[in-house]
């Protein structure tokens, strides 16, 4: 299937666009302004992120319509990624094109899974990709706030 967007390595010269991109997808789900003011540092792409990762983005029309990093690494506890999608471009294939992309990176480099920690609304996404739950942590910046932490094998 051919899909209206390209899927290319994500470059470090890409961080200020893929935050602004970040925010916005985050801010797509309706969460109170004060949530997102709070989570403004966890949804900024520096540099260094994406030199030491796993990444690709989805471009169509020059414009970014996604992207997925995650850290080059299997661990047992979750170690840092991300993954949005901008709200026009939600359930076209962009996120679905992106984990090829990292799978097949992730198997060239002998990882067998991921653990994250999932936004509630991306879980049945996951899920679609053989994602487990295997827990789940409180928010450290919104009590009562629980994350689910999810396997990903490869």
């Amino acid at each position: 299937m051919r899909h209206p967007f390209v899927v290319r390595t994500a470059q470090a010269s890409d961080a200020d666009r893929l935050t602004q991109l970040a925010r916005l997808s985050k801010g797509h789900w309706g969460y109170p302004k004060e949530w997102l003011d709070l989570w403004e540092s966890d949804l900024e792409i520096k540099p260094e992120m994406i030199e030491q990762a796993i990444g690709y983005v989805a471009e169509s029309e020059g414009k970014l319509v996604g992207f997925w990093i995650r850290a080059s690494m299997q661990s047992d506890q979750p170690t840092p990624g991300w993954l949005f999608v901008h709200p026009d471009h939600m359930g076209r294939g962009v996120a679905g094109a992106l984990w090829s992309a990292i799978r097949e990176q992730a198997i060239a480099r002998g990882i067998r899974s991921f653990v994250i920690e999932a936004d509630p609304h991306a879980v049945a996404f996951y899920q679609t990709l053989g994602a487990e739950k295997i827990g789940e942590k409180e928010s450290t910046v919104i009590p009562g706030r629980f994350i689910p932490i999810l396997r990903i094998p490869i």
